[in-house]
Formats: structure tokens, sequence, C-alpha cells
């Protein structure tokens, strides 16, 4: 079993979108019969050499029309199902946002329009990154300090607008703001330094977002904490272009500027709508996106320039003429007469026009993508036509840089691509060989080995299984949890939202401990406790409050998102808390100096007691111990802190007297008392621990008992 199987992605379906495509599917099926039916007929009347009746031609045309709708509904449908609206988007960019605007000192009314916008659910995954830092560039470069807005005559307040909005083919992110907007000559005035401008070349907004996407580009006066991470405009476009996107910007100085994302509607491409033509005797699919006309051009409409080549002339521009097989190193095609079949292709504001044989009608479909071993420049997979001929699905962007002669980065790129992938094969390979030699050697020791290997992977894949159970309820509860936050921010004595909010935050801790995650469990507890006493009046909401608030769910957030990626780690969320350790009032032990130690009660803290808890759900048993010690010429708290220590080696210790700050203050005497918790055989513990501390640390009383 690969581990691919136990990292899954999962995601939340509407039950009616399943509902739709289970009929779906019928009807499918159901075309299908009808269709196999018509042709079992007509094969009949063609092995009879009979003439075939109109009422079989009518039916298989309509067989044909219905299988068209179906199958066009189905992929629409199934497009539906793999989009989710932008709100938990929009939610980490409102904590990005206000976390920033502190940081910075600047006031910002931050307002998204559109969150209910559906996306693809893989390119929202991926649009969180380049966004956040725009925001941040936003925040840091673009809005001014409050003093220098209100002497520039603006509201102290700076405005950001995230909007996303889709259009038939595109999903659009525009991030705006009322800043004082891109400094053109002082980028141009960078660019020149630098040797990537010439003094006499246009400056336009296109060659402005070319220079800020170069490496190393910045008219940043200082490297901040906010927007200085390493992560500039080039790598913003190149995670945009990746998903099959771009970018642009507007800017007008003094009054802001808005960088826009243009991606696609959705990321699935297993299925496109293509124009298939002929090229000689090979048949390639555009994807309609990319085709701007096709035109039918008189031989004597062709120019011929030195440098050049052929041109054709399409609304008054000239365009570069080329034939598509001889681009992909094919041989020219023959001259087929006195009229030219040319196909006008477009990819990011770039045309060319491409000399082939003949059109076919548009239509969809299925792309059979290339594996890493075969990567041809110029190509991004293949298809089946009608007639079970093979057709080649074309890489626009890669075509065109080949007519452009741009032919160099892109295709070292694919080659590295191919080179690391056959590597990896290649290290797989040598692995399996190896391992192949080892179980040789070892003979039948080996078998058993693998199977025990084999129930091992078994039950990883069942705790997989279950794992990702809890993660969907979480991601479930996710949107609510932050609404319910961003409520409480406008809100705070809102007591359904903060009861809400409580609920949640306390199901997901226990998701969280079901899934073995006992740190995670912890973190939210502390988030709980703070909620619970906001609930209970003992609390005032304050902006720290609100952190944690906040910090939690983005917390929640990471577990979710790493857990689905099979790299989540349970780790505490330290920042969290070490604010809810600052907000929660200290427990009151009182005079501690008079508190017996071997009759004394031990005080948890709040994350204590919740483990405490935990471990009496779990049925980790919980023990007591008692030592009296002689520290001999040692002074006695580090004795007692030695001991201490000992126990966390072998489990969870809970609390002691005397307390842990206690002792690294030096304060103990000659005596301690530990709870703690261990899964290790309760009689294996006692006599190894009694044998350890006797020999080493002078125990001479060890009193051992297990806590109910």
């Amino acid at each position: 079993m690969s581990d691919h199987s136990s990292r899954a992605e999962s995601m939340l379906v509407k039950l009616q979108n399943l509902d739709d495509l289970l009929t779906l599917a019928g009807e499918v099926i159901i075309t299908s019969s009808n269709l196999d039916l018509t042709y079992k007929n007509l094969q009949q009347l063609h092995l009879k050499a009979e003439p075939v009746p109109r009422e079989a031609v009518d039916a298989a045309k309509d067989l044909a029309g219905a299988s068209a709708i179906i199958s066009s509904n189905l992929h629409h449908l199934v497009q539906v199902i793999r989009t989710v609206d932008l709100r938990d988007l929009s939610f980490r960019a409102r904590r990005l946002v206000r976390d920033v605007s502190r940081k910075t000192g600047k006031r910002i009314l931050f307002e998204v329009e559109g969150e209910d916008t559906t996306v693809d659910k893989t390119i929202v995954e991926k649009l969180y990154d380049p966004i956040s830092h725009q925001l941040r560039n936003a925040i840091d470069h673009g809005v001014e300090l409050p003093a220098e807005r209100s002497a520039a005559g603006k509201p102290e307040e700076g405005r950001i607008l995230l909007r996303v909005y889709n259009s038939e083919n595109e999903t659009f992110v525009e991030i705006e703001d009322d800043g004082a907007g891109i400094d053109m000559e002082k980028l141009r005035a960078k660019g020149l330094a630098m040797g990537l401008v010439q003094p006499n070349e246009p400056w336009t907004e296109d060659e402005a977002l070319e220079l800020m996407c170069t490496a190393g580009v910045s008219t940043a006066g200082q490297v901040s904490e906010v927007s200085g991470r390493g992560v500039g405009m080039d790598v913003v476009r190149e995670q945009i272009t990746n998903i099959g996107g771009t970018v642009s910007f507007k800017s007008e100085r003094g009054k802001g500027a808005v960088f826009t994302f243009r991606v696609p509607l959705v990321s699935a491409v297993n299925i496109m709508d293509g124009l298939v033509v002929r090229s000689g005797p090979y048949f390639f699919a555009f994807p309609i996106s990319n085709v701007v006309t096709t035109m039918s051009v008189g031989r004597k409409q062709i120019h011929t320039t030195l440098q050049k080549g052929e041109m054709v002339k399409y609304l008054d521009h000239l365009l570069p003429l080329h034939d598509l097989n001889y681009l992909l190193e094919k041989e020219r095609l023959t001259d087929e007469g006195a009229v030219v079949s040319v196909l006008v292709i477009e990819h990011k504001g770039v045309s060319v026009a491409l000399k082939i044989s003949e059109f076919y009608s548009p239509q969809k479909l299925v792309i059979i993508s290339f594996n890493d071993a075969l990567s041809v420049n110029g190509l991004s997979g293949a298809t089946i036509l009608g007639g079970r001929k093979l057709g080649f699905i074309m890489d626009v962007p890669s075509l065109i840089d080949r007519a452009m002669g741009r032919r160099g980065m892109r295709s070292a790129k694919k080659m590295a691509e191919s080179a690391k992938a056959a590597a990896g094969r290649s290290e797989k390979a040598t692995a399996s060989a190896q391992a192949a030699v080892k179980a040789d050697e070892k003979g039948k020791s080996a078998e058993v080995h693998e199977s025990a290997d084999v129930i091992t992977d078994e039950k990883r894949e069942e705790t997989a299984t279950a794992m990702q159970e809890f993660i969907v309820e979480v991601e479930k509860l996710l949107p609510t949890l932050n609404g319910a936050i961003f409520s409480l921010e406008s809100q705070p004595d809102n007591v359904e939202e903060l009861n809400k909010a409580f609920r949640l935050y306390h199901t997901i801790k226990g998701n969280f401990i079901m899934m073995g995650l006992t740190k995670g469990g912890t973190t939210i507890h502390g988030v709980e406790s703070v909620l619970d006493r906001l609930r209970s009046k003992k609390l005032d909401m304050s902006p720290e409050v609100m952190d944690v608030l906040m910090d939690g769910a983005a917390y929640i957030e990471d577990v979710v998102r790493q857990s689905k990626a099979g790299s989540w780690k349970d780790e505490s969320g330290e920042t969290i808390i070490e604010r809810t350790a600052r907000i929660l009032p200290e427990e009151k032990t009182g005079p501690r100096a008079a508190v017996d130690v071997a009759s004394g009660e031990i005080r948890f803290s709040h994350e204590a007691a919740y483990r405490v808890i935990q471990y009496k759900k779990l049925k980790t048993p919980i023990y007591h111990c008692f030592i009296e010690f002689d520290p001999g010429k040692q002074p006695s708290f580090l004795v007692a802190c030695l001991i201490y220590k000992r126990f966390m080696e072998v489990g969870d210790v809970l609390g002691s007297l005397p307390w842990l700050e206690e002792l690294e203050k030096g304060s103990a005497e000659n005596r301690i008392r530990i709870q703690f918790a261990s899964n290790l055989d309760a009689a294996l513990l006692e006599e190894s621990l009694k044998g350890i501390l006797t020999k080493h640390y002078g125990a001479q009383v060890f009193k051992f008992s297990r806590f109910e």
C-alpha cells in the first residue's frame, strides 16, 4: 500500500450535488446501453447489405445528441462539486490584516467583496500565499501612517479592498488600497541603476511589472519585519503562473494601487473544450481559451520579410506566420492550393499565426497527460478523436515560446523536471533491488518481517481513515468558528456568539484528542478556558484576548492543512499557550512554605488539570510517588530537580510538591512528592524507579501508589 492512500485529499460536498451526480451517472448508463443497441442494429443491416432506414439514422442522431448533453452536464457538475466559497480565505486574510496593521501602527479598514464566490478548491489553497503577500505590501508600503495621511488630506484610516469575482472562464482577485501608489519613476531609476531598463525604452505598467517581478528588485527603503520575508513579486507571479494565471496592476501616485490576479475558474484539466486541426498527417487540439480566430488566407496575402520571415495581417496588425509542423520539428506542409488555412492563437497578450491543413469542429476532449518520462516541448498530452484517431494537446505557452525564439528557459525547466523524476525512479529501483537482495539473504525471516509490515500497513491505513474523518469534521466546523470570532470582535458581549465559539472550540479539542494530538488539544484547551471566563464575566474582551481567539483558529487551520498533507506532528502552539498564561489568573495556592510535602495537595495548572481529565478518559494510569532522600554534599534543591527530571523520562509529570518553580529557585528540603501519568507496567515502573533513586539520589523512603 502506497503512502498516497493515507494522505488522500478530501473536501466537503453538498448532498444535493452527489444526488445530481448519481442521476447523471444513471442517464449515462442508459444512453450507453441505447447506443450499443443502435450500433448492433446498424451492424446487422451492414452485414446484410441492406439500406439503413431513416428511423435508425434519426435514433443514432438523437442518442448522440443526448450523450453530448449528458456528458456536458456531468462535466459541469463535477466542476461545481470541486468548488468552494472563499469564506475561509477571507477569514485568514482578515486575521492577517489585523495583525499586520497593529505591528505597523496603521489603521486599516479592510473590506472583502465576493467571499461567496466559488472557486476550484485546489486553486483556493494556492491563492492564499500570493494574496497574503500583496496584503502585507499594501499595508507596509502602500497605506501611509496616520499622520502622513492626515497631512495629505486623507482619512487617517487607510482602506484595503479584497474583491473576488468570476467571469465565464476565469476568477479575478483584486487587492486595492488607497495609499501612496507605486512610485513609477523611483522604480524606473532602480531598473536603470541595475541595468535592467534601457534609457530610451517606453515605460509602461507592463514594463514596471516585469521589473517588479525580477528577483532582487525593490524600492523599499529598508526590509521590514512585515513584508520583507524573502517572498517578492517574482515569487508571487510564479505562484499565480503555476496555476495558469496572470498578474497585472494599475497605480495612481498619491491615490493608491490595485493588483489583479486572473486565474482559471477550474483547475481540473482532464476534460477541455478544444479546437481540432489537421497539420499534414497529424491532428492537434488547441484549448479554446487560447484560440483567437481561424482564417482562410490567399497566398498573395502572406508577406515575407528578411528579419521576421512570413507575416499575415490580422486586425491591422502583422502577425508572424509559422508552419505548425515545422515548428514542432516535423516536415513542412506541402502546398495544398491557393488558399492557406491559418489559426491565430494567443497567450498573455502575445499572438502568433499558424499555418495548418484543415479545421475541424470544436469539441470536448478527454486529456491523456504525458508522464515524466515523455516530455515533448510544445505538447502537453494526447487525446482520442472520433474514428479512434490519435490527437495531441497543444501546450500553447511553450508553442508560442518556440515561435518567438524563447525556447531555452521552458525547455530547460522541463528537462530538469524530467531528469529529477528519472532520478527518483532510479532511486526507487535501486532501493527495490537492495531490498530484494536483503530479502534473499534473510530467507524465511524476511517473509515473517514482510507479513509484519503488511499488518502494520493495514493498521496505518485504518488509523489514517479515522484521522481523515476527524479532520473532515474539524474542517466543517471552521467556517462557523471563524464567523463567531469575527462577530465577537465587533460585538464582544454577544452571548450567543460566545457560547457558539466555546462549544466549537470544545468539540474541536475533543477531535484532536481522539486523533491522538494531545498537545494540540492542550493548546486549544487554553483558548477554551479564556472563552469560559469571558462567558462567566470574569474576563473582559480586549485586543490581547481577541489575539488568542484568532490565533487559536489559525492554529486549527494549520493542523487541518498539514494533517491532510500527512505532515503534521503533534506540536503545541507555544505563542497561544504563552498568551493564555498571561491572560488567565494564576492559581491562588496560599503560603506555600507551610505546605506539608507528604500530605499536602498537589494543585494543577490549567494545562495539567486538562491533561488529568484526558488521561482518565483514556484510562492512562496516574501515580503518586513520595521520596525522602539524603542529598549528601549536594544542595537539596539540585537533587530534587534531578529526581523530577528522572520522572519526566518515564511519564508525563502533572505536578509536584514542592512546585517546580520553587525547585528551580532553590527552595526545597530533602523530600519531594510527584504525580505523573505513564503507560509503563506498574510493577516494573515501581521497581526501576526505586532502584535508580536509591542508588543515584540517596532515596531513603520511597512510597509508590496509583491515584484513583
